[in-house]
Formats: structure tokens, C-alpha cells, sequence
């Protein structure tokens, strides 16, 4: 797996062959919430069609959906704990490599 798109602090898109996974931060009030979720099909040919802009608006659209108490689309693709735990190692991999 690896990180193929970041916004700081918001998110990161990641990839394992064909499979695209979003690591997303939602700030509500004083607390944030982290999901990380399995992109769908469509979600990944929008992201080869579009690019980073691609994952940015759908970004911007779950933040709106979580900002009206709608959590449906973050809480029906979550991605799986061992899918969670390689995420988490890349991104630590990643972190380290920008050091």
C-alpha cells in the first residue's frame, strides 16, 4: 500500500493495486473524528478521470454530510481493521521518509 494524494491535516488517498482508500478528518467543534473508508468504483474512476480534485469535493461532501448529522456514507464503506492497520503503517512509513 501507499499514499498517492495528501491534504495535510484533512485527509489522504491511498492505494493498494486496484484499490483506492480514504483516510479522512472531520473537524466538528472540539473534536475530530477519523474514518477510513473503501472508495467505490465510481469514486475511483472519478479520482483516474479528475484527479486530486476528484478526492478533494468528495471530501468537502462528507464533511457537509457530517455537519447535517448524516454519518451513512462514512459509516457503510468503512474499511476493514486489517485494511485500517496497513494504513496506519504506511502513513507512519510516510511520515518518517519526510523527516
Amino acid at each position: 500500500m501507499k499514499i498517492i494524494e495528501l491534504e495535510p491535516h484533512f485527509w489522504e488517498l491511498y492505494q493498494e493495486r486496484e484499490q483506492l482508500y480514504l483516510a479522512i478528518a472531520i473537524d466538528v467543534s472540539s473534536v475530530v473524528s477519523c474514518w477510513d473508508l473503501v472508495l467505490t468504483q465510481i469514486e475511483i474512476e472519478a479520482y483516474q478521470n479528475l484527479g486530486r480534485n476528484s478526492i478533494d469535493q468528495l471530501a468537502k461532501k462528507l464533511v457537509k454530510e457530517v455537519f447535517r448529522g448524516n454519518f451513512s456514507n462514512l459509516e457503510n464503506r468503512p474499511a476493514s481493521a486489517a485494511e485500517k492497520q496497513v494504513m496506519q503503517v504506511t502513513f507512519k512509513s510516510w511520515r518518517d521518509s519526510q523527516k
